[in-house]
């Protein structure tokens, strides 16, 4: 976990040869370009949009020291540092081992194996599936090798640092029965990307760490090398071969440009690797791939983000991942624990959001899971045996939820006044779930107020109580759909929502927000009666006609939509005022995705970068040191994009507010891929210190949809505001 380092920009790489390539078989020869991108086409499976909740576990040597994180071992022989949880772990190696010459890290190893050994003898797996089943969870994810590189399981290429060889147990093995025995999903996370640098041969000469004697568990050193890369695939490839997993999970290193060089071993080969597969397998329900940054797109895998959530609805499914202690993911005396209320919390927003929440928990040395940590799960477990129908088997509705909180970081502080939507797979029921205690004893929905959705179909509003049902009394207003609760509810909670005609009546949303279509081709938006434009993300080729309340009707606006995934396209639309149902119809291939109705903004104007229309990535707001907020968080391939942007008789300067190391981004216009602008970014002495820096434009007049595009990996250039003059 964690990431130490921004990454260099990717390419990547053509449909493979469905060959799995061990180290033995494969030439030797030096490719150093990038190899061309494949053709994958890959849905997510039903199970794991089904699934909603996921166990992960980080267990391993690092357990043993359980001391700061569990990047013991990369710490230890660095002096002067402070690791991620803030701990001191050198000096405290230092303290109580006498340090690194005295005790590498491989002197643990012993200690571990004997610890694993006993969690075995116990039972150790049938209890963990039992809790984890009890818990909620629908899948579960153990660490099968870490970046310390010692291999939880029967390796033919760890073969000295294994947990078979060292202690006869095969843990991924045992997981792997008990957890399927209580169908469950079984995952496999793989770290051994980042091994090349974990252990810092330079701080950690004459030390164990450059003794050649122990080149197998400390690593090859020199960088992502060919034998790096080789090796980190015929890792993927036993792993893959041998237990069959249902989920693989990537850390952040997989970016890297030396995973996608070779043609007989790279991040692309394995993934088609996988996929083929699974497809082979008789009764695979299908298989997920987890990434983090730009490793691969959503088109190819589904994208994790570590310790943070996305702030909206997103297209197609996605994980949050983090950890019940706030220090480390491995085992540690003084880690803080948070709450199960903060995971409920937090599961019931990335499950509005179109995500799933991985929730990981770090065992003892012995296998023991700690009591807090063991609390967290029950408090999880009991809340979804009875407010579960409102998580698992459901979609994002039409808008996520209302309320202050975000969750977009790893602090979960909520209120009653924050809810959160989802609906039943097959559209009839719609559910509303509180955050946190509900205030008064009655949910007030401000979002299915009277002007904005019509209660005339509802049936009956009832609070979840597993296969029960309690009804409820409520009332719409003119400002909030009002649920009376019962007495007693002092946490989070879910009503459900039911209708005479099975169908949820569609929510004039501000025609202003991000819609997702979500398969959904009827709209309620409140327009804002001045002139807008229309800003659509779709799949194509083909057309999208926008009808007003009459799908007969002639169209207010239509859209040409060019072949392939992913495309934004946008236009001017005559002005609406009020409510109306928008129709949407396709033509041809097109697909849409999600869609707005931006105002028009003058491009003489400051426009503050944080205020988008639309956005791909991880690029989203942040405070910033300037003042209010800015653009930040962004990798390669990310996109922000800005609709009827008026730029009147024309303008040929840009001014920007930036903050950076020298990175840059690119000013688009029209499309992602459109004309270059110019290319703003400057070393203005740090990410935190802002400069108002010019730039010459080619003549630009009239309405567009402008894009700033990242073109380059993890980036340290964060946007404040700009304008053109």
């Amino acid at each position: 976990m964690r990431m130490p380092v921004r990454f260099s920009t990717l390419a990547a790489f053509p449909a493979a040869a469905l060959l799995i390539c061990g180290l033995s078989g494969c030439e030797k020869k030096e490719e150093t370009a990038l190899l061309p991108k494949p053709e994958i086409r890959y849905e997510v499976p039903e199970w794991y949009r089904d699934a909603k909740f996921g166990i992960f576990i980080h267990y391993g040597v690092y357990s043993v020291p359980a001391f700061g994180d569990e990047w013991y071992g990369h710490w230890m022989y660095i002096p002067n540092t402070s690791s991620y949880g803030n701990s001191d772990i050198y000096t405290h190696h230092l303290e109580t081992y006498g340090g690194a010459k005295k005790m590498g890290y491989k002197d643990f190893i012993p200690d571990f194996l004997a610890g694993i050994k006993k969690w075995s003898a116990g039972g150790g797996a049938a209890q963990w599936a039992e809790l984890f089943s009890a818990a909620g969870a629908k899948y579960v994810v153990p660490v099968g090798i870490h970046h310390d590189s010692f291999a939880l399981y029967d390796s033919d290429v760890q073969k000295t640092y294994n947990s078979v060889a060292g202690a006869g147990v095969d843990y991924l093995a045992e997981l792997r029965r008990e957890v399927t025995a209580r169908d469950m999903k079984f995952g496999v996370s793989n770290h051994f990307a980042e091994n090349d640098w974990f252990f810092d041969e330079e701080a950690g000469k004459d030390t164990d760490l450059t003794d050649p004697a122990y080149a197998e568990l400390y690593g090859v050193g020199g960088g992502k090398t060919r034998e790096h890369v080789e090796k980190w695939f015929a890792i993927s490839t036993e792993i893959i071969e041998k237990y069959r997993p249902d989920l693989i999970y990537y850390d952040f290193d997989l970016g890297n440009d030396a995973f996608n060089t070779y043609e007989d071993a790279n991040r692309y080969l394995m993934l088609t690797n996988y996929y083929a597969a699974a497809g082979n397998r008789e009764g695979c329900e299908g298989v997920v791939c987890n990434y983090k940054f730009d490793a691969f797109t959503q088109q190819e895998a589904v994208l994790d983000k570590e310790r943070e959530a996305l702030g909206e609805i997103q297209p197609i499914p996605w994980q949050s991942d983090t950890s019940v202690g706030a220090k480390s993911w491995g085992y540690v005396t003084d880690e803080v624990y948070r709450t199960g209320e903060e995971f409920i919390g937090a599961l019931i927003d990335v499950v509005s959001k179109n995500g799933n929440l991985l929730l990981n928990v770090g065992p003892m040395a012995d296998g023991t899971i700690p009591p807090e940590s063991r609390k967290i799960m029950e408090t999880i477990g009991a809340w979804l045996g009875t407010y579960g129908d409102a998580i698992y088997a459901t979609r994002p509705w039409t808008v996520c939820g209302e309320g202050d909180a975000q969750n977009t970081g790893d602090s979960y502080v909520y209120t009653g006044r924050d809810l959160r939507f989802t609906k039943s797979k097959d559209g009839d029921r719609l559910y509303v779930s509180a955050l946190g205690a509900p205030e008064n004893g009655r949910l007030a929905v401000k979002t299915l107020n009277r002007r904005r959705w019509s209660a005339e179909t509802v049936e009956s509003i009832c609070l979840l109580d597993g296969e029960n049902r309690i009804p409820l009394t409520w009332t719409q207003t003119e400002d909030a759909l009002e649920i009376t609760l019962p007495d007693g509810i002092n946490g989070a909670c879910a009503a459900e929502i039911t209708f005479r005609d099975g169908g949820i009546p569609p929510l004039a949303s501000p025609a202003s927000d991000l819609i997702a279509a979500d398969g959904e081709t009827a709209f309620r938006l409140d327009f804002f009666g001045e002139e807008a434009y229309l800003l659509a993300e779709a799949d194509g080729d083909g057309a999208l006609a926008f009808f007003a309340d009459d799908p007969a009707g002639e169209p207010f606006c239509k859209l040409s939509v060019p072949s392939g995934e992913g495309r934004i396209v946008g236009a001017k639309v005559t002005p609406l005022r009020g409510a109306h149902t928008v129709f949407v119809s396709a033509e041809g291939n097109a697909a849409l995705s999600r869609f707005t109705f931006c105002k028009t903004k003058s491009a003489t104007d400051k426009l503050e970068a944080e205020a988008f229309d639309l956005s791909r990535g991880s690029v989203r707001a942040e405070p910033c040191s300037d003042g209010g907020e800015n653009l930040g968080y962004v990798a390669g391939g990310d996109l922000v994009c800005y609709a009827g942007v008026d730029f009147g008789g024309g303008c040929t300067k840009l001014s920007v507010r930036l903050a950076g190391s020298g990175q840059t981004c690119r000013v688009r216009l029209d499309a992602p891929d459109g004309e270059i602008l110019c290319e703003p970014g400057e070393d203005t002495g740090g990410w935190t210190t802002y400069r108002t820096c010019e730039y010459e434009i080619p003549a630009v007049s009239g309405v567009h949809t402008l894009y700033i595009t990242y073109d380059t990996g993890w980036s340290d250039l964060n946007i404040d505001w700009f304008a053109f003059s």
